[in-house]
């Protein structure tokens, strides 16, 4: 009896030392739910971060084009090209983006040589397009993230 007694003391000892295979499992099973809800959280939050990140380069190249414009208009050189692949007179577009410093791709779609100010514009950047148009003396923004679905190779 006495033996009986100690052995199960001992296993009563040794069980109350560690988990169990059935509490990991449950903590495991806890924690990738958590993961698996965090992650598309996480990612949404930062593409949200970016795409304002980059609707803020955009206003800066638009106020750009605004500077760089009165500046064309002072010394009477052409700002817009419509022949160009970009919209912009020839040297016209690295001065846009030197002054804004900004890292993309600006497309001058519409330009109001009177207020000199763009009326359409798309700049693209890390994957995301901003689109800029003025309707009825109002600015309208949208951005949008480009994602790559075929390749055309």
């Amino acid at each position: 009896m006495r033996i009986k007694s100690q052995l199960i003391k001992k296993l009563n000892n040794s069980t109350t030392k560690g988990f169990t295979l059935v509490e990991l499992l449950i903590i495991l099973m806890v924690t990738l739910v958590l993961i698996a809800v965090l992650i598309p959280i996480t990612l949404h939050y930062t593409n949200k971060a970016s795409a304002r990140s980059i609707l803020a380069e955009a206003k800066n190249v638009k106020l750009s084009m605004y500077s760089v414009g009165l500046d064309c208009r002072a010394t009477n050189t052409p700002f817009q090209d419509g022949n160009g692949t970009y919209g912009f007179a020839p040297g016209i577009m690295n001065e846009v983006k030197t002054t804004a410093d900004c890292q993309g791709d600006i497309y001058l779609l519409k330009w109001d040589a009177d207020t000199c100010q763009p009326e359409q514009f798309f700049y693209i950047e890390n994957g995301y397009m901003v689109t800029y148009q003025k309707v009825n003396n109002e600015n309208q923004w949208d951005v949008s993230k480009l994602n790559h679905l075929i390749n055309g190779s």
